[in-house]
């Protein structure tokens, strides 16, 4: 066992001890190597010549920044070759043939800017490909055609804007293909022909802002895409409708405004969906999915926040649908639309003009029917009593809370000024006791009248008076009788 490494059978562990090259003495029936986390800068030509019993090679996190083209001559056993974090910009057209029997290979993060249009010929049993976080730009045409088998395919956090329609050719067992953080602008699923057993596909925090269908068969294995993190504003309404099995599909954090109801009915497999961080208009457009989420019965994102209008910014889009009833008027008015009064056929009839009126003439000749008789009366919906007893509810809350207020300004007065309310209070006092003492006198000014009624003396009367020395005389009601003396 070479010096400051560990060896367990046929395995050479020699980690983190700054080795500069690869450490001599290793035993040539050695089955695994691992060399991670060491300063190893360059893997020169045969460097690995005599493992030729080697099945795994661990080289990450190093400095490698150059590798020879006859690096891996020797090894042809190799199964695993882990080359990540490193600093490799280059690589040769042919460093990975003499290691044909490679399952796993792994380039994820180095520098990495070009892919030779050879650089993985002969590959015909890879499983697996991390080329994840390098400075790629393109994918050469046909440049997997050899990876038969490959299962897995690692192509994010690069810098590809672009993709071939041959790009992914020959790979036709990929299931699983990555390229999230990358620049794309668009879309064409026609650029991933003939993969016919991929099941999912990332393509988040892109710049994707148009997504287009171009197949002219039927994608059936796609199960998963994620599209989360672009700015797609709008969504065709035939994209979807070459992956009639989509089952899971990621939409959030998007400047999508809605959704049609076309697009929506080709959603007839999903189980899960995400719509968060949208840029949601809550006018009638939103009604088509928010009733499709309504009765969806899968995994949905429930933090759907309207954008406008400005009135119900940053209310969730359920709160704001079912309070201010965006969608309820769209049904009421399809309600009105679709009830119409049963159609009679008109017949001339024979009307006095002076007896009927405008409105009348147009209706059958028959008795006078009621008004509640003929014209059907559409009933009631649950969702409108619903409605109705919500606006009750709310205007009950606002009528306690404005006597509330009123108590409340009421007491804070009198708190805080009690010599101004006591003076209010005996002020009224006073007041109710003057109209009191005023509607007592004048009960106490009207006393009962009486009536008196003139009286004219006869000549025999007027005699008596001369006689007697006594005026006039007047007589009243009661029978008395006042003279002037």
């Amino acid at each position: 066992c070479p010096k400051n490494c560990r060896c367990d059978g046929k395995i050479v562990y020699c980690e983190s001890h700054a080795f500069r090259d690869i450490p001599h003495n290793i035993s040539g029936g050695s089955q695994g190597l691992s060399l991670r986390y060491n300063s190893i800068q360059k893997l020169k030509s045969h460097q690995f010549a005599g493992l030729n019993q080697l099945i795994w090679l661990y080289l990450d996190h190093n400095y490698i920044s150059s590798v020879d083209e006859d690096a891996f001559q020797g090894i042809r056993r190799l199964k695993e070759l882990i080359l990540s974090s490193n600093k490799i910009t280059h690589l040769h057209n042919k460093t990975f043939h003499p290691v044909p029997n490679l399952r796993n290979l792994d380039l994820s993060y180095n520098k990495l800017q070009v892919l030779q249009a050879e650089q993985f010929k002969g590959l015909r049993k890879l499983l697996i490909l991390h080329l994840r976080s390098n400075s790629l730009k393109t994918v050469p045409i046909r440049v997997f055609q050899d990876c038969r088998n490959l299962d897995f395919l690692d192509l994010g956090y690069n810098r590809l804007r672009s993709l071939s329609r041959n790009a992914f050719a020959g790979l036709l067992k990929l299931t699983e293909l990555h390229l999230e953080h990358n620049q794309f602008s668009k879309i064409n699923f026609a650029h991933f022909p003939r993969l016919f057993n991929l099941r999912s596909i990332y393509l988040q925090w892109n710049r994707i802002r148009s997504i287009s269908q171009g197949l002219t068969w039927t994608w059936s294995s796609l199960h998963n895409l994620d599209l989360s993190g672009n700015d797609i504003a709008g969504v065709e309404p035939g994209t979807f409708q070459c992956l009639p099995n989509l089952q899971k599909l990621n939409l959030d954090s998007n400047k999508l405004t809605n959704i049609s109801q076309e697009t929506i009915n080709t959603w007839i497999s999903l189980i899960s969906i995400t719509l968060s961080g949208n840029m949601w208009e809550c006018t009638r457009s939103i009604c088509p999915l928010f009733n499709w989420l309504k009765n969806f019965k899968g995994n949905k994102e429930s933090t759907m926040i309207c954008a406008g209008p400005k009135h119900i910014q940053g209310e969730k889009v359920s709160d704001a649908v079912e309070t201010y009833n965006i969608c309820a008027e769209i049904q009421v008015v399809a309600t009105e639309r679709s009830y119409q009064a049963p159609k009679t056929p008109q017949r001339p009839v024979f009307i006095p003009k002076p007896t009927v009126s405008k409105l009348e003439s147009h209706q059958p000749t028959s008795a006078t029917p009621s008004p509640s008789a003929d014209i059907p009366t559409p009933a009631v919906e649950p969702e409108y009593e619903h409605v109705s007893f919500h606006k009750i509810i709310a205007g009950s809350v606002a009528l306690f809370l404005s006597v509330a207020m009123i108590l409340l300004v009421i007491y804070v007065s009198w708190k805080r000024y009690p010599a101004s309310m006591k003076q209010l209070q005996q002020h009224t006092l006073m007041k109710r006791r003057r109209k009191k003492a005023r509607e007592s006198e004048r009960q106490m000014n009207s006393p009962l009248q009486e009536y008196y009624v003139d009286y004219k003396p006869t000549n025999s009367e007027t005699m008596d008076v001369s006689v007697n020395g006594s005026g006039p005389c007047t007589y009243t009601i009661s029978g008395s009788r006042e003279c002037e003396v």
